[in-house]
């Protein structure tokens, strides 16, 4: 008799710790990885902007791997347009060092001019994002060159797109923006930038997680209670399982 009371507490164990695993498998399930690979700093910009929103998320480090932000799989598309709302996650920019890094083989003049328009813009674009309420900036620089078969000159110009948010200071920084590019781009002149501003919305106009019951709220709450009832339903199975075959080992026992 002990031995069969022994065997039915360890199926009664195993029996629980299973449902436990399933169910934390499914619970688990319920979160979606929304970016990964991100540095720190771009992780922690892009976690305070969905908390802001109301988005429950998380930041999770991948040792080498950079960091990963999570969501709910409801809160899903919501996040994702918040944060194309917002320009996160934000562009990275090349500076001068990495654009003429590893050189295997001489390159021709216009190769070398090119380059250096490349790396002069991304430089740029990459100061002028800095600005406080930037979402996007461009560069677009031609730099100053001589056709010696005709002999016309083409002289240096530059133009800068920039993407801001109403309350973005960089409507009063035009004159420092043309400056700014004066001083990078070799023989520009104040009168040959052009500045191009776009503001957007202050805020997304999207459903509220919290509110919106019949979008977002109710299939978490349905999860949870299905999960619930899931749990219940099965160890009151087992249980009624195992009282059967108690109540058999008695009657047989004689």
């Amino acid at each position: 008799m002990s031995f069969l009371f022994r065997g039915r507490l360890a199926r009664t164990g195993f029996f629980r710790a299973g449902l436990f695993l399933l169910l934390a498998l499914f619970l688990a399930g319920c979160r979606q990885d929304l970016y990964s690979g991100l540095p720190e700093a771009e992780a922690n910009l892009i976690l305070a902007t969905l908390l802001g929103n109301g988005i429950d998320a998380d930041k999770t480090s991948r040792g080498k791997n950079g960091f990963t932000v999570a969501v709910e799989k409801s809160d899903l598309v919501r996040a994702l347009k918040i944060l194309e709302s917002h320009s996160l996650p934000r562009e990275s920019f090349k500076n001068l060092g990495e654009v003429f890094s590893g050189q295997g083989m001489i390159a021709s003049p216009t190769e070398e001019q090119a380059r250096l328009a490349f790396a002069i813009e991304q430089e740029l674009a990459g100061t002028f994002a800095r600005i406080d309420g930037v979402l996007t900036a461009r560069a677009h620089v031609v730099l100053e060159r001589h056709d010696a078969a005709t002999g016309v000159n083409t002289p240096s110009s530059a133009a800068v797109f920039l993407r801001h948010r109403p309350d973005s200071p960089v409507a009063d920084l035009q004159g420092k923006i043309k400056e700014t590019c004066v001083q990078a781009v070799p023989g520009l002149v104040y009168e040959k930038v052009s500045v191009m501003l776009v503001p957007v919305r202050a805020e997304v106009l999207l459903p509220d997680a919290r509110k919106t019951d019949a979008i977002f709220e109710a299939p978490a709450l349905y999860l949870a209670i299905s999960s619930a009832a899931l749990f219940l339903a099965l160890l009151a199975c087992g249980l009624l399982y195992l009282k059967s075959r108690g109540k058999k080992s008695t009657r047989e026992s004689p």
